[in-house]
């Protein structure tokens, strides 16, 4: 009797266990290097949906920026922008359901922006990029800012009428 509940609760704990690795876990091999002036994939596995996000920074500054990547499950990958040559940087992955972190990276990783490197690069993005600066430093940021923030009443009646058809007076 002793040896059936013995087996039971190892079969039972094996089993939380591989359940356990499968849920929150974001595998990634860490590049060694990116290439400069080019927009580095990461490729990303991961069992949870939900939103795959990347955050990264420059080595020695504090704040952190991310982007979106695609969640395809274990073929995922995150498109970040590109860096110029010299440029050391750190990153790291998580999966967000609304404002929960489902999952995580179990590091921060490490690479550097290299003129000669053999990672996997965005051929023909289309993935507009803007540059990760506190506020008030990004020009295209503060355009968006103020667009965001114009007025949205209709214009009144145009200065002028249209040439094909003058208005009488």
């Amino acid at each position: 009797m002793k040896i059936r509940i013995v087996l039971s609760a190892a079969i039972l704990l094996c089993g939380v266990a591989a359940f356990a690795q499968q849920q929150g876990s974001i595998e990634h091999t860490a590049e060694s290097c990116i290439l400069s002036g080019e927009m580095p994939i990461m490729n990303v596995s991961t069992a949870d949906n939900g939103v795959l996000r990347a955050y990264f920074r420059r080595l020695g500054t504090a704040d952190w920026c991310s982007v979106d990547g695609k969640n395809l499950g274990k073929g995922s990958s995150v498109t970040l922008p590109s860096f110029e040559n010299g440029t050391d940087l750190e990153y790291y992955f998580v999966v967000l359901r609304g404002k929960q972190v489902i999952a995580k990276s179990p590091e921060i990783y490490r690479t550097k922006a290299m003129t000669r490197c053999d990672s996997p690069i965005a051929r023909h993005a289309t993935i507009p990029v803007m540059e990760c600066l506190p506020a008030g430093q990004n020009p295209v940021a503060d355009a968006l800012n103020a667009a965001y923030h114009a007025s949205k009443e209709k214009p009144g009646k145009p200065p002028v009428g249209s040439p094909e058809r003058p208005e009488r007076q």
